[in-house]
């Protein structure tokens, strides 16, 4: 079963949206700032992990650099100090390394919302009404989906789409583009 690539991409776009409250911490010198990048950096590694994706071990790499520098000889003050300086010498190539592999899936899940749209758009002039207010928007979505694949004119497009997404993916991307007013 194929993952889906519209939860990687949102999930991955919300974690780099976190990242600049990550660095205002490190501005401000708070003190939980080394514990919030971890946590980041755990979100991250579950995230990559659970799409088998293996920059998940250079996320991991990181989190153990930080956790390395907070082991020391010296007194816990110079550990702490120590660790505060690995972590923010490792935010932008941590952020880099997020950024690197949504890139190529956002550039991905761009083309195919472009190839939704422009199915949506002929499936609008082309279709009788297929929206009533008796049915829910879920089952619209898959009335409009299963029009798409039974359409000769459209079913090219659909299958486009089937060659690059999942079918769940694929249901996501029509249920946020279309207009319920372009098929009422």
């Amino acid at each position: 079963m194929k993952k889906s690539q519209f939860i990687l991409v949102s999930q991955l776009k919300d974690q780099l949206l976190e990242f600049p409250a990550i660095v205002s911490l490190l501005e401000k010198k708070d003190p939980f700032f080394v514990e919030k990048m971890l946590s980041w950096l755990k979100s991250v590694e579950n995230i990559l992990s659970t799409n088998t994706i293996s920059e998940v071990s250079e996320i991991a790499g990181f989190r153990s650099k930080i956790l390395a520098g907070k082991i020391s000889d010296e007194r816990s003050f110079n550990a702490k100090k120590n660790q505060l300086k690995v972590t923010a010498n490792l935010l932008h190539d941590a952020q880099n390394c997020v950024l690197n592999v949504l890139l190529p899936h956002e550039t991905k899940m761009n083309e195919c919302r472009d190839i939704t749209k422009q199915i949506l758009a002929l499936a609008a002039q082309t279709t009788s009404p297929l929206y009533t207010s008796e049915i829910t928007f879920e089952d619209f979505v898959q009335k409009v989906w299963s029009h798409i694949l039974s359409d000769n004119d459209l079913k090219l497009g659909g299958i486009k789409l089937k060659s690059m997404l999942s079918e769940m993916d694929i249901i996501m991307l029509i249920a946020d583009e279309i207009d319920i007013n372009d098929f009422s």
